[in-house]
């Protein structure tokens, strides 16, 4: 084969394999999403599919507000055990961080910034992330007994240890209650609606209220807009172990 062909059929055959990866559960780094994984997932509705741990990095949304790298996110479920953890290391000083699970699969990026003022808000984000699912708050039974606890940034850093433990089958039955409220932000499931984990998204919001937030940046019925503040995002990853960051914690 002459060398110029030789040259042309290597550079198709790198071009062909280039264009896909194996990836990491997260798809590109600013922009995480589902993998194939979930899509070949046998969901249940008695929710038995749901078992091990499910892990994320959590990074940054709006990177004008926060670092890079915020924090890990995990749930793990064992038997009837379920148990959620969050790690903050660096985070909004003496400032309340409302985390929850999303029925979503895609992490907002810029380009979810309509109104292009350089701040993916609560609204625009809600595109991606659809409706929340489990808020990871002070009683992991209940979508609505715990909404007015959550971990809060420490004075020097802003970081926190978030860790909660639940009964799986009282926390999946609350999720297939009747919907009180359909006006807010919260979903319930139907009764032969089971739930996924892999490919869900985690969101944190919240930034303390002294920070500047551009007047076009919107919120809901959540809060104000410093309350609902996207400041970091992952979607959850079925992995072999609990995160070194939660060593010695529940199991």
């Amino acid at each position: 084969m002459r060398p110029h062909i030789l040259f042309l059929v290597s550079l198709f055959f790198l071009v062909s394999c280039g264009g896909k990866s194996s990836g990491n559960g997260q798809g590109d780094s600013t922009n995480p999403t589902a993998n194939d994984e979930v899509q070949n997932e046998t969901i249940s509705s008695d929710g038995s599919n749901i078992n091990g741990v499910y892990a994320t990095t959590l990074l940054a949304m709006n990177k004008n507000i926060h670092i890079w790298k915020v924090g890990t996110a995990a749930i793990q479920r064992v038997g009837d055990t379920f148990s959620a953890f969050v790690k903050i290391k660096y985070g909004q000083r003496n400032t309340t961080l409302k985390q929850s699970i999303y029925s979503g699969t895609r992490c907002p990026s810029m380009k979810d910034d309509l109104n292009e003022d350089a701040y993916v808000d609560i609204n625009e984000a809600m595109v991606a992330i659809g409706q929340i699912v489990i808020p990871l708050d002070g009683n992991l039974d209940s979508q609505m007994d715990g909404s007015a606890v959550y971990p809060a940034g420490d004075a020097e850093y802003g970081s926190f240890l978030y860790q909660s433990t639940a009964s799986f089958a009282r926390m999946f039955a609350d999720l297939k209650t009747p919907d009180l409220d359909p006006s807010d932000n919260i979903i319930k499931l139907k009764a032969e609606e089971g739930l996924s984990l892999s490919g869900r998204i985690v969101l944190l919001q919240g930034v303390n209220e002294s920070l500047y937030v551009p007047d076009t940046a919107a919120t809901n019925n959540e809060g104000s807009v410093h309350k609902t503040m996207p400041i970091a995002c992952g979607v959850l990853k079925k992995v072999g172990r609990l995160p070194e960051e939660f060593a010695g914690t529940i199991n």
